[in-house]
């Protein structure tokens, strides 16, 4: 049996009253290990199937495929485009295309700021965390990135997102025992930790620490390479279809998150560019933070026992279970609901009528909500 934090149920608004007396702390956990976890909650990350790459390059096909749609039907067979398995846009490297996932903790505070990176990940998955704080998963597959930082650490619920992407690779700097056990027992991760092994990590001294830990994606997959030599193909999370949905016109949400942190996304009308807590959300050399689809999963959460410095405790969002979603794409929105009944399958994401809700072929970011929180469309 699994022994992880103990879990207050709650979904009650995050705030002072919930995790403690300050937003502003160094994010240093204890831990009351083991106790045992009460599963009684909901869940995201998003699941469909996964595209075969046999075509590719002879890539090695990942552990969940679709065959290949028929041919229509003519003199010459219609070739079969592969795209990548967290974006759906046409593949440019074969090599890259049949990769494990290599997903990345990144803080979201403002120490932390400006952050590197974001911009190059298929999927960023933004997460409530103590104090009413979020923290960021950042996963990459098709696309490298240079700088990507700061790298902070992990929680329970990083285990049930990496299952998703059957487990890839997951780099992070520190972790309680409490917030590193569940990753540990079920995510099937190879594990690259800054405390572990630094030399794959380097600090920025021009920075305060703990918000200073920085490091590549080349290093990351060659230190998970070597942690692991042998990992799966990223699945394909989400479905992806070029065609726009016939869909209320949205052009903004707002989203609270507690009372100490929000986030927001506006249409251009060609990306969705992102805002946190009222200011335009850039990165390093100034660059706004931006992506092609925004996936919102209404979640709930419980109290675990693992504390931060300043006594906050730390909350296990639930990814497992149901609840509303909405997407965002082509300045649309379309309602649904996201299920996933155990972590031991991906999560789909449903329309009114059941059916599959196709994103836009691009980069996603999740935002995973904590209820009774809803987002604001305007």
């Amino acid at each position: 049996m699994e022994t992880i934090p103990t879990e207050r149920a709650s979904s009650a608004t995050p705030g002072i009253g919930q995790f403690g007396h300050s937003p502003a702390r160094r994010d240093v956990l204890s831990y009351r290990f083991p106790v045992f976890v009460r599963r009684n909650a909901a869940a995201i990350a998003v699941g469909a199937v996964l595209l075969s790459l046999a075509a590719c390059g002879g890539a090695k096909p990942a552990a969940r495929s679709v065959t290949a749609p028929a041919a229509t039907p003519s003199s010459t067979p219609t070739a079969v485009t592969a795209v990548y398995p967290l974006t759906g846009l046409p593949v440019t490297d074969p090599r890259r295309a049949a990769r494990p996932a290599l997903s990345i903790k990144i803080d979201n505070i403002e120490p932390a700021m400006p952050q590197a990176g974001l911009n190059k990940a298929d999927i960023v998955t933004d997460i409530l965390v103590e104090g009413g704080l979020t923290r960021l998963m950042a996963t990459f597959q098709s696309q490298d990135a240079p700088l990507v930082g700061p790298i902070r650490s992990a929680r329970p619920v990083d285990a049930d997102l990496l299952r998703e992407l059957d487990g890839g690779i997951f780099a992070y700097s520190g972790a309680s025992r409490g917030g590193i056990a569940l990753v540990k027992a079920r995510s099937t991760s190879a594990l690259v930790s800054f405390d572990n092994d630094p030399r794959w990590f380097w600090r920025d001294y021009s920075r305060p620490a703990p918000h200073n830990v920085f490091s590549t994606t080349a290093r990351l997959y060659e230190a998970g390479k070597k942690a692991r030599p042998s990992l799966p193909t990223a699945p394909q999370l989400f479905t992806y279809s070029t065609t726009s949905p016939v869909a209320p016109a949205r052009t903004s949400v707002k989203l609270p998150f507690s009372s100490f942190s929000s986030s927001a996304w506006t249409w251009n009308g060609h990306a969705y560019l992102r805002t946190q807590n009222g200011r335009p959300d850039v990165l390093v050399h100034s660059e706004r933070v931006s992506t092609t689809n925004v996936v919102i999963l209404s979640v709930s959460w419980s109290e675990t026992d693992i504390l931060d410095a300043a006594h906050n405790r730390a909350p296990y969002v639930h990814v497992i279970g149901s609840g509303k979603a909405w997407l965002m794409r082509d300045g649309k929105v379309v309602a649904g609901r996201w299920v996933r009944p155990s972590y031991k399958v991906p999560m789909k994401l449903v329309d009114a009528t059941g059916q599959t809700i196709a994103l836009a072929p691009g980069r996603t970011w999740i935002e995973l909500q904590p209820r009774p929180y809803s987002p604001t469309f305007g």
